[in-house]
């Protein structure tokens, strides 16, 4: 009789099994913090422009959703070009903090500051 093999779990060769990363939680709170941080300067700066441009209302809050988008692709090409090493899933890369309270309430902020500043006062 000839041997056979033994089939693998699930049908999964080798090469189907991606690597798992054990990411040191320490690492991982820095790399969410230095996100954080990233997004919050663009919320500032943001919220700057918006507020001197002039911009009123609902229509305010699209550049900031947008810059915030644009956040993970700059970290993307900053050097985060494997989130899967630095963060538990890309979701976690992609959206972490986009709808933080921190986040919007500074652009909100900052936004209001230089509306008033430029247009009002």
């Amino acid at each position: 009789m000839p041997s056979q093999k033994a089939p693998s779990p699930k049908g999964l060769t080798k090469k189907d099994i991606k690597p798992t990363f054990n990411i040191n939680p320490n690492n991982l709170r820095h790399n969410i913090g230095v996100l954080a941080f990233f997004r919050t300067f663009v919320a500032i700066i943001t919220g700057m422009v918006v507020g001197i441009l002039g911009v009123e209302g609902w229509w305010g809050f699209l550049p900031m959703l947008g810059t915030q988008f644009l956040c993970a692709p700059a970290m993307f090409l900053k050097g985060a070009t494997s989130p899967e090493k630095y963060f538990h899933s890309w979701s976690n890369f992609l959206l972490g903090g986009v709808f933080s309270s921190t986040t919007l309430l500074t652009y909100i902020l900052f936004w209001m500051i230089s509306f008033n500043l430029c247009h009002i006062f």
